[in-house]
C-alpha cells in the first residue's frame, strides 16, 4: 500500500479520535468557523464571486484589455483576458483570483503559459480584508492596514517580475461568446453560491484543525508566544493567525504581512481545488505563494522600521 495513503489514513483516524475526545471544543471551534465565514468571508467574497463571474461573460474584459494591454503587455507580457484576470485577482480577494483564472483557462480564453504565469501573482488577499478586518479591526489602525495593503501588492508585483513571462503575441485573437442576460445571471449566482459554501467548509475544517492542534499542544505542555502562535495558526488560516496579534511591533507586523501574502493552508486548499481541475502545476503555485510570503515579510520588516507604525 502507498505510504502516502497510510499516513493520510492515520492522520484522519487521529483527527476523528480527537473529535470524540474533545466534542465541546470541536463544536465551539466549528461554530467559531461558521461565524468567521458569515461575518468576514460571505459579505466580502460572495458579491465579487457573482459580479466577476457575470462580468467575464460580457465584452467588458476585452474593453479593459484594449485600454490596459499596452501597459500590461510591456510590463508583464499579458493581454486580453489575462489583463482581466490580473485586475480581478488584485481587487477581489482569496480565492476569487484563482477561481476566475481557472474559469477563463477552462473556457480557452487563456493559454497554459498565460495561466501558469498569472496564477503565480494574481490570487491575492482583498483590500477589504487588509484595510477593514486586519487594519481597522484586529490592529485598530487604518494606516497600518494601508501599509499592509501596499506591501501585499508590492510583493505580488515582485513575484510577477521574478517569474518568466509567457510568450504572447499582441496580434492574438481572443474569443468572445455572448451569454444571454438571464442565463449569465443564473450561472453567476449558482457558481458564486457553490464557491462561497466551499469556502465556508474549508474555514470550518481548519478552525477545527486549529483546535485539535491547540489541544495536542496543551497535552504535551507546549506554550506558544504571541508571535509564534500568530505564525503557526496563520499558516493554517490567516484570519485566525492575524487575530492573535495583540501588540504591534515591526516583527509581529511582518509576520502578519507574510502570512497574508502566503495565504495560509486553508485558502491554498480552496485555491488548489480550482487549480487541480486544470493542468496547471499546484506545486509551482505553492512555491510562488511561499516566495511572495517571504518577500512580504522582508519588505514589511524594512518599511515598518523606516515608517512609524
Amino acid at each position: 500500500m502507498n505510504i502516502y495513503i497510510v499516513i493520510i489514513t492515520i492522520i484522519a483516524i487521529i483527527f476523528n479520535l480527537f473529535i470524540l475526545i474533545f466534542p465541546e471544543d470541536i463544536m465551539l471551534s466549528a461554530g467559531k468557523g461558521l461565524v468567521m465565514w458569515y461575518k468576514y468571508a460571505l459579505p466580502a467574497l460572495f458579491p465579487f464571486m457573482v459580479g466577476i463571474n457575470f462580468i467575464k461573460n460580457t465584452p467588458f474584459p476585452l474593453m479593459l484589455s484594449k485600454i490596459l494591454s499596452p501597459i500590461t503587455y510591456r510590463i508583464f507580457g499579458i493581454k486580453g483576458y489575462g489583463t482581466f484576470a490580473m485586475i480581478s485577482g488584485l481587487l477581489s480577494g482569496y480565492p476569487v483570483g484563482a477561481k476566475t483564472l481557472c474559469d477563463l483557462y477552462n473556457e480557452n480564453k487563456l493559454t497554459k503559459g498565460e495561466a501558469s504565469y498569472l496564477i503565480s501573482f494574481c490570487n491575492n488577499s482583498g483590500p477589504l480584508f487588509m484595510l477593514g478586518t486586519v487594519g481597522a479591526g484586529f490592529l485598530h489602525s487604518k494606516s497600518t492596514g494601508i501599509l499592509l495593503l501596499t506591501i501585499h501588492y508590492l510583493s505580488a508585483l515582485a513575484v510577477a517580475l521574478i517569474m518568466p513571462r509567457p510568450h504572447v503575441h499582441m496580434e492574438k485573437k481572443i474569443p468572445f461568446s455572448y451569454v444571454p442576460l438571464r442565463e449569465n445571471l443564473e450561472q453567476s449566482l449558482i457558481s458564486g453560491i457553490n464557491a462561497i459554501v466551499m469556502v465556508g467548509g474549508y474555514i470550518v475544517l481548519f478552525s477545527i484543525i486549529s483546535t485539535v492542534l491547540e489541544n495536542i499542544a496543551s497535552l504535551i505542555g507546549v506554550e506558544f508566544s504571541e508571535s509564534a502562535a500568530a505564525l503557526f495558526y496563520g499558516i493554517l488560516e490567516i484570519t485566525n493567525g492575524c487575530s492573535r496579534i495583540r501588540h504591534v511591533t515591526p516583527f509581529t507586523l511582518s509576520i502578519i504581512s507574510g502570512i497574508i501574502a502566503f495565504g495560509g493552508l486553508s485558502i491554498q486548499s480552496q485555491s488548489m481545488s480550482y487549480i487541480s481541475k486544470t493542468d496547471i502545476s499546484c506545486g509551482r503555485y505553492l512555491l510562488t505563494k511561499a516566495l511572495q510570503g517571504i518577500i512580504a515579510f522582508c519588505l514589511c520588516t524594512v518599511l515598518s522600521v523606516l515608517l512609524p507604525i
